[in-house]
């Protein structure tokens, strides 16, 4: 999953087209089966899960973080992957960080009430950027400038 999250930060701030595709390229090498599959599904939007939807990540999060406090950060971020994974109270040690293919497997194999506990437990464990990418994972739409055509050629440059 870290290395994932890397790519994801590193693909939003990257503006040039090339630039994005040299990130994929890269990773798509050095990332074996099944979390490369697992990511290209993700950075086309072919990626479904189920058990995880956006109005559960912000009930989560008011367990966690008073209510007026998340939605004054929500208005002021604007994104609700990045509201999260930055006011967030983490239990670091909570867990161990899990890779891509194992919490996408768990996810899809989970049912709308065992979803909500599995993300709770990967937040607790990851760093801000890790949650970040993790959000983004699981609530679909990434929005981080990479077309699925993109995507696909860059796959297909890495092999």
């Amino acid at each position: 999953m870290e290395a994932f999250a890397t790519l994801l930060d590193r693909l939003v701030l990257a503006p040039q087209r090339n630039a994005k595709l040299r990130l994929m390229v890269d990773y798509f090498r050095a990332t074996p089966d099944p979390d490369r599959g697992y990511a290209l599904a993700a950075l086309t939007g072919e990626l479904d899960i189920p058990s995880v939807k956006p109005a559960m990540l912000r009930a989560l999060t008011t367990e966690r973080v008073d209510e007026v406090l998340f939605a004054y950060s929500y208005d002021y971020v604007g994104d609700l992957a990045e509201t999260i994974s930055l006011i967030w109270p983490a239990k670091p040690g909570a867990n161990r960080a899990r890779g891509l293919a194992e919490v996408v497997e768990r996810l899809q194999a989970a049912s709308r009430s065992e979803g909500p506990k599995l993300v709770e437990g990967w937040l607790d464990a990851l760093d801000t950027t890790g949650r970040w990418a993790l959000i983004k994972l699981v609530a679909g739409g990434l929005r981080i400038g990479v077309s699925a055509r993109l995507a696909k050629t860059a796959f297909a440059q890495a092999f």
